[in-house]
């Protein structure tokens, strides 16, 4: 799984280094994370968007009502109500 993350508002630590992968972002802008590195960027300061993203193959199969993953096949944010995941703009199935 994947991590969708944002660097810091400061604008301070918007280059990091975490198990060895180095990652560099602009303000405002997001990066696709392993979700292990994305625990340690939160810790220093990076802001986790989305709290999983990827492939629709990778969603997860057993997610806790209301997790959310940024589908980056489909490029929606989803919601697993429970039975089914939606898009959060339109409410439908996908």
């Amino acid at each position: 799984m994947t991590c969708r993350m944002m660097p810091p508002g400061s604008g301070l630590k918007n280059t990091i280094m975490v198990n060895g992968r180095t990652y560099t972002c602009a303000l405002g802008s997001m990066i696709d994370v392993p979700d292990a590195d994305a625990y340690v960027m939160t810790a220093n300061g990076w802001v986790d968007t989305t709290r999983l993203s990827g492939p629709t193959a990778n969603r997860p199969a057993t997610p806790n009502v209301n997790a959310k993953f940024h589908d980056t096949t489909l490029n929606v944010l989803i919601v697993w109500d429970g039975v089914n995941w939606r898009s959060i703009a339109t409410g439908g199935v996908v």
